[in-house]
């Protein structure tokens, strides 16, 4: 079996930290390096790390001035040595087995990529994110991205997936973004040739924090998601997706448009509101003539005369429903 770098990022999760770190430990797939990225942690975080590394030879930690979770993941992306990489979250965990049946599926399937589901942990229930029926769904770059967009068989999360070291090149995660993933992923899977998707649950996402980046609820800062969706039509265009172009197109909108409705909701003023509706004027043109559904565009134009008037044209009508 060929080695696995597995890359965990640090910071703040003294609580979970030994759940997560053992969960790796303990996979049934055992050569694997395990890089305990320690991003300038303020609690005891580096100390576990360390003590960690002492009772296991295939741990190394990797201490650094805190610079967040996309530039924690890139600093372990350099320092991986291993033929595959899988990301692991502190405070999420692995079941034991996960590992070893991703690279069985990539080996069995030629695939750069293979990627299973997971649970949502709550503190009063857990909840699958899918039906588990183990059904296995391959196919070549394209199936994953239009799967992607559908939020179908192949998500654009990075936890849930090994890699061929092969896919992720040069392409690392933006530095001071939160939704890296929706930035990252996609590339990754560009890249690949081929796509294996099993649906059983191995990787344990713990939503019950509230200090977490996902576990708090939404504010200015998750604008920054419409972004991400923004640079995936530029790029595939780039790399004529022509097939999957009005799926992108309407994907973007629906994001862009959603997350505006949940700054009216709640009252959230912000200067990405105003990039957002820059960004806006400039797309009138673009996407004049191109696949797109009639709302969309008929927002967009809306939205190009200033947010006041989105709001005023689109707000009251969401209160109203």
């Amino acid at each position: 079996m060929e080695k696995i770098s597995v890359i965990v990022p640090i910071y703040k999760v003294e609580n979970y930290l030994e759940r997560c770190v053992n969960s790796i430990r303990n996979q049934t797939h055992k050569n694997l390096e395990i890089l305990l990225v320690d991003d300038g942690s303020p609690d005891r975080c580096g100390e576990m790390c360390d003590s960690y590394a002492k009772e296991d030879t295939r741990i190394t930690v990797i201490h650094k001035e805190n610079g967040g979770l996309s530039d924690a993941r890139n600093v372990g992306i350099e320092a991986s040595t291993g033929e595959y990489l899988a990301f692991v979250d502190s405070d999420d965990w692995l079941d034991p087995d996960m590992l070893e049946l991703l690279y069985k599926m990539a080996k069995k399937h030629g695939a750069d990529i293979a990627e299973c589901s997971w649970r949502n942990i709550y503190k009063d229930c857990i909840i699958e994110e899918t039906s588990c029926t183990a059904e296995q769904i391959v196919g070549d770059n394209v199936v994953a991205l239009a799967g992607m967009l559908d939020w179908k068989y192949f998500k654009p999360i990075a936890c849930n997936k090994l890699y061929h070291k092969s896919v992720i090149g040069n392409v690392r995660f933006p530095k001071g973004k939160i939704h890296e993933d929706e930035f990252t992923v996609y590339k990754y899977v560009y890249a690949a040739k081929k796509i294996a998707y099993i649906d059983v649950s191995r990787y344990n996402y713990d939503r019950s924090r509230t200090d977490s980046i996902t576990g708090t609820e939404f504010k200015a800062q998750n604008l920054v998601v419409c972004e991400a969706f923004r640079e995936r039509i530029d790029f595939f265009r780039e790399h004529k997706l022509d097939a999957l172009e009005e799926k992108m197109n309407n994907a973007y909108f629906w994001v862009l448009f959603d997350r505006l409705d949940k700054c009216i909701e709640l009252e959230i003023e912000s200067d990405k509101i105003d990039d957002l509706v820059k960004q806006a004027q400039k797309d009138i043109e673009y996407f004049r003539g191109r696949p797109l559904q009639k709302q969309y565009y008929e927002k967009l134009q809306v939205l190009g005369l200033g947010f006041d008037k989105y709001k005023e044209m689109y707000g009251e009508k969401e209160k109203e429903m």
